[in-house]
């Protein structure tokens, strides 16, 4: 998977046909393999989800996305952050033909070293002897990256700020049809009273065959996942959903491949998250009734879902008319 980062969701997904998952960090006009996962980092990383207490030491109260966490050498690769956070990139190596100095890629990140990850850690002495055992597979004392990616690719709902990976999580939380999903795009729907509900736009794969039943159950477990997960990492959203039952209104737009937002995307190297205004626009035209594309194939497959039984059900029927009409 190039150029995209790996969740934990997507993780347990694949490791239900491999052995190990690891994922690397790289970019197209530096290198690839500029940082990889360990057993250790792995491990880090989903203790960052399941302990709140280690993630508030090491990322702060206040930090709702849990980053990519992976190990380097700084004699190859030597990595420093500005005072905005963006990651800073040497390349050592003699074997690159034209060396870069200080490269901003673009990413935000935080760098840890060693002995500074085993400090937060030995703050907790049951994670402190995990921290041992998955050390010992491997055993690289090398410094570690915390990449949290870029900033420019979230929507903002509640108070908090929606982050791909957490909807990624959250679309292969117990998700019968997630094989089906080729991609996902964000975007923010407004429902007038200067209220806004968001949206995540669902790309299926071009070999995918659902039946309408299908797509309303993947809907209905898209927005149940993604619910569940934010919840799960962010005090905001959870709050929210405590207190007001509309604020579980996430809807979920199931896309045939290549049409509504996704379409003339498929030259991307890496994807998009955010619907821009010209794609909104363009959906909306080759959906509407009397159009070329509404009239030869219904348009793309529209829906609104949340993780309301009510909502979901008075979803069904607006999907039920695209079909008829195609």
């Amino acid at each position: 998977m190039g150029g995209e980062a790996l969740t934990e969701g997507l993780r347990d997904y694949i490791e239900q046909r491999f052995a190990r998952v690891y994922s690397g960090y790289g970019a197209s006009d530096l290198t690839i393999g500029m940082a990889g996962e360990s057993d250790l980092s792995v491990w880090l990383r989903r203790s960052l989800v399941a302990n709140t207490d280690l993630r508030e030491l090491m990322l702060g109260a206040d930090e709702d996305r849990t980053p990519m966490i992976f190990q380097y050498n700084p004699l190859e690769t030597y990595l420093e952050t500005t005072g905005e956070g963006e990651l800073l990139v040497t390349l050592n190596s003699t074997a690159i033909m034209s060396p870069k100095a200080r490269y901003n890629i673009g990413d935000e990140a935080r760098l840890v070293t060693f002995p500074q990850m085993q400090a937060y850690v030995s703050q907790f002495p049951r994670l402190a002897l995990a921290f041992e055992r998955a050390f010992a597979s491997q055993r690289m004392k090398l410094p570690f990256v915390l990449l949290f990616g870029r900033k420019d690719s979230t929507i903002s709902y509640m108070g908090a700020n929606i982050y791909p990976l957490d909807v990624e999580n959250g679309l292969y939380l117990d998700n019968p049809f997630a094989a089906s999903i080729e991609s996902f795009k964000l975007s923010l729907a407004d429902i007038g009273g200067l209220e806004q509900r968001p949206v995540i736009h669902l790309q299926l794969r071009a070999d995918a065959a659902l039946s309408p039943g299908d797509i309303d159950e993947l809907r209905a477990r898209s927005a149940a996942g993604v619910l569940r997960h934010l919840a799960s990492v962010s005090r905001d959203i959870a709050q929210s959903l405590d207190e007001d039952a509309t604020a579980s209104d996430v809807r979920v737009e199931v896309h045939a491949h290549a049409t509504g937002v996704f379409a003339g995307g498929l030259s991307k190297i890496k994807n998009v998250y955010l619907v821009t205004s010209g794609e909104a626009a363009a959906s909306a035209a080759a959906a509407a009734p009397g159009s070329a594309r509404s009239a030869a194939t219904g348009g793309p497959t529209r829906s609104a879902a949340s993780a309301g039984p009510a909502a979901q059900a008075a979803a069904a029927e607006p999907f039920a008319a695209d079909q008829a009409a195609g």
